[in-house]
């Protein structure tokens, strides 16, 4: 039997990372593998999401889910508008609505937060009761992609901003141990990571498969193109850089990942988590949904390299 010597409430963290977040499925389950439930659950942006799905049971729901999406049903499933944000996120709440079936926070089996930034103040706020998928879509509003959410008064965008692994939410929610998940600790500089950097080609657009159609049949416009394609499936490794100019999405999403990464060593060099876990994701962009299963493994690995850690800390037998 699995005896927890040291703590009593155990808290997961699951850290912003768009795409990257699908890392949190594999970690959890690495965790539960080795006997380990968290007591709490919190998260900013994609681990908000993901958070609340483990938090109402539905993680398997999610798991195969994710493993099915493609690049043409990903770009589907965006409503793009031109007023608050590129992307309306119209449909993607639609379809985990559906599967929280209104429920609140205070109904997951249990407790959850999910941190927003105030865009006007650029205050952090933590979402712990009312709606869970007002939460989640307050959490997952990246500034320019997603529009702004209307919450209390208050204009609230991704949590990002402000909190991109929060590791202060746990505290207060009394967890006298927190296991933080970092989504983005080698994205910047994972080329020293692992050997060569992999050469890879720009997607061809004459190409059919490599884009999605529009309902029109039509393909959708450059600046909404993925990104450049990749020899290899491995998410670790970064994809080489570049001349060729960004698209406006790619300048958005490498701005938002220097401005995590930041935020991220910042914010937990003042507030520790008892327990890192960070996926080497270097590989993978923001967009990069339709690669769920190489960064589920991501996430199972590198919770398994820590469980030695892990039990010690938590002083597991």
């Amino acid at each position: 039997m699995i005896r927890r010597r040291r703590y009593s409430r155990i808290g997961l963290v699951l850290g912003g990372g768009a795409a990257r977040g699908w890392a949190h499925i594999g970690a959890i389950r690495a965790l539960h593998d080795a006997g380990i439930r968290p007591d709490v659950v919190c998260g900013t942006s994609i681990g908000a999401l993901v958070g609340a799905v483990y938090a109402n049971g539905d993680l398997d729901w999610l798991e195969e889910w994710v493993s099915r999406l493609t690049w043409q049903t990903v770009v589907r499933l965006l409503d793009l508008r031109l007023s608050g944000g590129l992307l309306g996120g119209r449909k993607v709440i639609q379809l985990f609505a559906d599967k929280f079936n209104g429920r609140s926070i205070a109904q997951l089996n249990m407790p959850f937060a999910a941190v927003a930034t105030e865009l006007d103040s650029g205050r952090e706020s933590w979402l712990q009761d009312g709606s869970v998928v007002e939460a989640v879509r307050a959490s997952i509003a990246i500034p320019g992609i997603f529009t702004p959410v209307w919450h209390n008064g208050v204009w609230l965008v991704d949590g990002g901003l402000s909190n991109p692994v929060p590791v202060s939410v746990a505290r207060g929610m009394r967890a006298d141990c927190v296991i933080a998940v970092d989504l983005n600790n080698d994205i910047l500089n994972g080329r020293d990571f692992g050997g060569a950097v992999v050469d890879t080609p720009a997607i061809d657009p004459a190409v059919p498969q490599a884009i999605a159609l529009r309902r029109n049949g039509k393909p959708w416009p450059r600046w909404l193109a993925p990104a450049e394609g990749r020899a290899t499936d491995d998410v670790r490794v970064p994809p080489a850089p570049s001349a060729r100019v960004p698209s406006m999405l790619s300048s958005i999403a490498q701005s938002i990942d220097i401005m995590q990464v930041r935020i991220t060593r910042s914010r937990l060099a003042g507030e520790p988590a008892d327990i890192l876990i960070q996926p080497r994701l270097g590989g993978m962009g923001i967009f990069d949904f339709h690669r769920a299963a190489p960064a589920i493994e991501e996430g199972r690995a590198a919770v398994e390299q820590m469980l030695p850690a892990i039990r010690a800390r938590l002083g597991i037998d």
